[in-house]
């Protein structure tokens, strides 16, 4: 007996649909797993705004 294109396709379907599931799982799982202290983050935070001033050119005062 031989399959015929629409059970393949369902087959195909299923077995894709548990794939992304699993990798949303995982991905899910890798995520919450990544905790980082609120020390790190902070100093991260204030890395990043120290480079944004310093890139940003200084205000120019209004004179009048």
């Amino acid at each position: 007996m031989e399959t015929s294109d629409y059970v393949l396709v369902q087959l195909a379907n299923e077995r894709l649909a548990y794939a992304r599931e699993v990798a949303a799982r995982r991905a899910l799982l890798a995520s919450v797993s990544e905790h980082r202290p609120v020390r790190v983050r902070l100093g991260a935070v204030l890395v990043a705004l120290g480079q944004r001033l310093l890139a940003e050119p200084a205000p120019q005062r209004a004179t009048s």
